[in-house]
């Protein structure tokens, strides 16, 4: 346009005055038109550079101009070349209107080509000699070439100069048609800067040659089909005019064309004279040859209506597949070739049950890593695959990794802080997105939304009766609201800078919060008043929170201190100091003891509340951490991080219990529940979520309580009620039907063995550590204690009458049930003797040892009957058959073992656990064995052929007990993950099917799938 006007002007000057708005074009052309011309043509070349060059801004200012001009200009008209690949996305946008019905430019005529060699040598006075151009035509072929033959006849106009005459001598030494493409290509590739440099793109060329018969060809190939970086290899070689685009067949003139773009050489000199890509196809003619009868395969299945007919079986689809792996590792395999290999695959089940296993072993290394993920495989692969005992292992597993209960939807930015009410039926979060919200703790229902006039909300406080909500955000005050309504109750003002967090006392009468101003100020509740303004940090002010008597207010700064605070005077009583970067997060604990920080520092410390003392220093987080809380009764403490994960510690020892995660960005805040079963997060991920403290797998019924490993749990006679022994030195009693606690805790001061009910009434027998046999009635009196050495093991007679033990002096003991009185003796053992098992009848005895035997005795004269020797580790426990004809054993060695009684030969070995076997119990049917392992799996073996039948329970450590319910239908385990759980036999794998789907929260993407094997569509 600047040319038009006779270069007055400098095209900046032009592009400046079009940039000011939609109807600067109009005017711009009416200016040149200056009355003399009745009609404008804009001839608009390479128009999609719109959408492959200019941004998106851009694109919308030229469209628009473009728009209204012809809205406003019956004399106007717009011409515009564009490629048809390309045409599809200016269709996409809202001015597709006045794009519609495109005019495809056709194919010239070999008349029409001769023309276009001499018309324009004739401008210059160039002509050529008879014949020449006939040969020109012939070799160019096709207008498709056209661009190379502009090339050409630029190097024939420097070689003859103007008048002059080209010769066929000339245009032989200039390598004719193919010549002029060959210096196109070396000069396209030195121009492309890729890192893979020539290597690559004859890779991504070679995608544009195939083999027919036995020569090379065209091969056309769906732009869509190509990642970013073999596209602008492409484009680099469209641009060249070396490899043309297209429509593909029934897409040119819809939005939907540019997915159906397709391109190919334009002409086969390039993969037959360019000696780079022509030496690289004949180097991989046969990958090639491969490619090309798997596409050959895919057209007939295509065509056939992807009839299951046309599929691969067999010796083809194991040849497909192997093909098919190869062409992707070099890089050529198309759509089409997988398709069909993937839908033939879907028909083969063997190939199915590879898949399942392979998502099986991947969920089993990944679940406590990426537990969602995990599910979402596990799902897959029993949906989509086989259930293959590897993937139900590996969703039990997932689902004993998943902790997550329930996404907290709505927020459209980072939320920042969250909190549970009282009674534990509400959660509140707020949000840089402007808005705090309250949730139904149960369902994650939003229910109501509390616009703070678009100011980021950073902090959310319950009132203690939950009737009311506190936030403080970037805007100088705090914001109360009626939490049942949502309606704002008051604003606290007298804030300096911006806030950053706020508390609510427990009392209810106050409320503190935190500024960028150094500042923390201590509001009334009910009038508004303000109390107090503290002063005392030297950098910005973040954590607050209240004493739980709420006599005091600790708060947390950027200086690296904590300050304490008397609620009362508001005088400063201690500083808490040691981190070595800032802090954000305070906490204290229930007690009012101890407070906990969150610092720059990557760690976690708990305090001396009074003194300031440090008591616990916590690693663990790779990132920051922020704000960490208490669980109710004190014993724990959660800590959110930037490594987007929360960790879960004891406040005694700092060991780990849990470990969230599952948010995709930093995690600010938790908060407990009420009951400390549950813990909620807020995420710069956008999502608040909600998660179990002790997920629950595949088990009917979870019994937790305990505060450290539980060693042996065991049934009572009529089955209600069961019994538990831990590391933490106590033996509980609980529900069978709902884990609840059924009676007194046995507290025996040191770690809990073995517990064992007696067949009849409400006596246990427990053994431990430090050499102590109690017995205890029903209301947790003692009946009898015995001392000696360690005992690891005891066992009630079928009648009741008698208690074996197993200590560690490697006897076994036969004592009285009334009164402890020792009645027998058993030596042999040449190592420590751990558990012992009573056979059906009384009549004999099993007793397993560290010696890597199980002995088997006479309980009525105390003779060994005989010794079964074989296992290569420790004999951890054993269990007799119904009718005493065998015994199973569970050894260190990994593996269990069934031997005959009467002979003590081995009759078989039970492998598969990837882990020491430390408890075996056999069904009361006689049918089936179960076994626990430190692998952490439950599994169930048949008791005839001794294959694995099933996983049918998997903990989150190692499995130390294992005991058959009654009826046969339960199994009952204790486990060092600290709980007692109560798994079906026969698990119902829909219903867990149907648990998983509800703990995930996405779907596998393309890229998750691919890596699986897993078709793109699950469909």
């Amino acid at each position: 346009m600047a040319a038009a006007d006779g270069g007055r002007e400098t095209p900046d000057a032009v592009l400046r005055r079009l940039r000011q708005g939609p109807e600067s074009l109009t005017a711009e052309l009416s200016r040149l038109r200056t009355g003399q011309f009745q009609r404008v043509l804009l001839v608009i070349d390479q128009f999609e550079e719109l959408v492959t060059l200019a941004g998106e801004r851009e694109q919308a200012q030229l469209l628009e101009a473009l728009h209204a001009c012809l809205r406003q200009e019956s004399s106007v008209r717009v011409l515009a070349t564009c490629r048809v690949d390309l045409l599809g996305r200016l269709l996409g946008t809202r001015h597709a209107p006045f794009l519609q019905h495109p005019v495809a430019i056709g194919t010239l005529s070999r008349a029409q080509l001769a023309q276009v060699v001499e018309r324009p040598g004739a401008l210059v006075g160039i002509s050529f000699e008879p014949g020449l151009v006939e040969t020109i035509v012939d070799d160019t072929g096709t207008d498709d070439a056209l661009p190379l033959l502009a090339y050409l006849l630029q190097e024939l106009y420097f070689a003859c100069g103007p008048g002059g005459t080209v010769t066929e001598e000339t245009y032989r030494q200039l390598g004719g048609v193919a010549g002029a493409l060959a210096r196109q290509a070396d000069n396209t590739v030195a121009a492309l800067g890729t890192p893979g440099g020539i290597d690559f793109a004859l890779r991504v060329l070679l995608k544009f040659v195939t083999v027919e018969e036995r020569d090379l060809a065209r091969r056309p190939v769906r732009l869509s089909e190509l990642t970013d970086q073999e596209r602008y290899v492409v484009d680099a070689f469209i641009e060249a005019r070396l490899i043309r685009s297209y429509a593909a067949e029934g897409s040119a003139g819809n939005a939907d064309g540019h997915r159906n773009a397709c391109a190919e050489v334009t002409h086969e000199a390039l993969f037959r004279q360019w000696a780079p890509l022509r030496q690289e196809a004949e180097a991989r003619a046969e990958r090639l040859r491969e490619r090309a009868e798997l596409e050959r395969w895919a057209t007939d299945w295509e065509r056939s209506g992807r009839s299951a007919d046309y599929l691969l079986t067999g010796e083809r689809l194991t040849v497909a597949q192997r093909w098919l792996a190869a062409l992707e590792e070099a890089g050529q395999a198309s759509a089409p070739a997988r398709a069909l290999v993937d839908a033939s695959q879907r028909r083969d089940l063997v190939f199915l049950g590879r898949v399942s296993d392979s998502i099986g072993r991947q969920v089993l290394a990944s679940a406590e890593s990426e537990p969602e993920r995990a599910l979402l495989l596990s799902l897959a692969a029993l949906g989509e695959c086989a259930p293959t005992p590897a993937a139900r292992r590996g969703l039990m597993t997932a689902l004993a990794a998943s902790h997550l209960r329930t996404r907290l939807d709505g927020h459209t930015d980072t939320v920042r802080d969250v909190a549970w009410s009282a009674s534990g039926r509400l959660l509140a979060t707020a949000s840089r997105d402007g808005s705090a919200r309250v949730y139904d703790a149960e369902s994650g229902c939003s229910l109501r939304v509390l616009p703070c006039d678009g100011v980021m909300v950073e902090s959310v406080s319950f009132s203690p009766d939950a009737t009311r909500l506190a936030t403080a955000g970037r805007d100088q005050v705090v914001r109360v609201w009626d939490a049942v309504s949502g309606e704002p109750v008051r604003q606290l003002a007298g804030a300096g800078d911006i806030g950053r967090r706020v508390a609510w006392s427990p009392d209810g009468t106050r409320i503190a919060a935190t500024f960028k101003d150094q500042v923390v100020r201590v509001w009334e509740a009910d009038s508004g008043r303000l109390v107090h303004e503290l002063r005392g940090h030297t950098g910005d002010v973040w954590g607050v929170a209240w004493a739980p008597d709420s006599s005091r207010l600790a708060t947390a700064s950027h200086d690296r201190t904590v300050i304490v605070w008397d609620a009362v005077t508001g005088a400063a009583t201690t500083t808490l100091t040691g981190h070595t970067e800032f802090v954000e997060g305070v906490a204290w604990s229930p007690d009012g003891e101890s407070l906990a920080t969150g610092s720059g520092d990557h760690t976690a410390r708990i305090w001396d509340a009074r003194t300031g003392a440090l008591r616990l220093l916590l690693r663990g987080h790779a990132d920051y951490v922020w704000n960490p809380a208490f669980s109710p009764d004190g014993r724990l403490l959660a800590s959110p991080s930037s490594d987007r994960t929360v960790r879960i510690v004891s406040t005694e020892d700092a060991k780990e219990v849990a470990v969230l995660r599952g948010h995709s960005d930093t995690v600010w805040a938790v908060a407990w529940s009420p009951s400390g079963t549950q813990l909620a997060t807020a995420s710069t991920d956008g999502t608040g979520r909600v998660w179990d403290l002790r997920p629950r797998g595949a088990e009917s019924v979870l019994v937790q309580g305990h505060d450290g490993p539980v060693n042996q749990a065991v049934w009572s006679g009529d089955g209600t009620r069961l019994a538990t022994a831990s590391d933490d030195g106590t033996a509980r009693t609980w529900s069978a039907d709902s884990g609840a606690s059924a009676g007194p805790v046995t507290a025996l001061g040191e770690r809990v063995w073995g517990v064992a009910w007696a067949p009849h009434g409400d006596r246990l027998a427990l053994s431990t550590a430090d050499g102590l046999v109690r017995v205890v009635d029903s209301s947790g009196g003692t009946v009898f204690d015995l001392r000696g050495e360690a005992v690891e093991g005891c066992s009630w007679s079928p009648d009741a009458r008698r208690i074996a033990t197993g200590g560690h002096d490697g006897t076994v003991r036969l004592v009285s049930a009334v009164d402890g009185t020792e009645l027998r003796k058993l030596t042999g053992h040449q190592d420590w003797v751990g558990r012992v098992a009573w056979s059906p009848s009384g009549r004999r005895l099993a007793s397993c040892s560290d010696d890597r035997t199980c002995r088997l005795w006479d309980t009525a004269d105390g003779t060994q009957l005989t010794v079964l020797r074989g296992h290569g580790n420790y004999v951890e426990d054993a269990a007799w058959s119904p009718d005493e004809a065998r015994v199973a054993t569970a050894s260190g060695d990994w593996t269990a073992a069934v031997w005959d009684t009467a002979t003590g030969r081995r009759i078989d070995v039970l492998k598969g656990h990837e882990g020491r076997v430390r408890a075996v119990a056999w069904s009361p049917d006689g049918r089936r064995v179960a076994t626990g392992s430190d692998d952490r799996t439950v599994r169930l073996w048949s008791a005839t052929t001794f294959e694995e039948l099933a996983v049918v329970g998997v903990h989150r450590d190692k499995v130390r007990s294992v005991a058959w319910s009654g009826d046969g239908t339960r199994l009952l385990t204790a486990s060092a993950d600290g709980t007692t759980r109560v798994w079906p036999t026969d698990p119902d794998y829909d219903q867990l099917e149907a648990r998983a789907r509800g703990r995930v929260f996405r779907t596998l993407d393309a890229e998750e799938r691919r890596q699986h094997l897993l078709p793109p569509d699950p469909s």
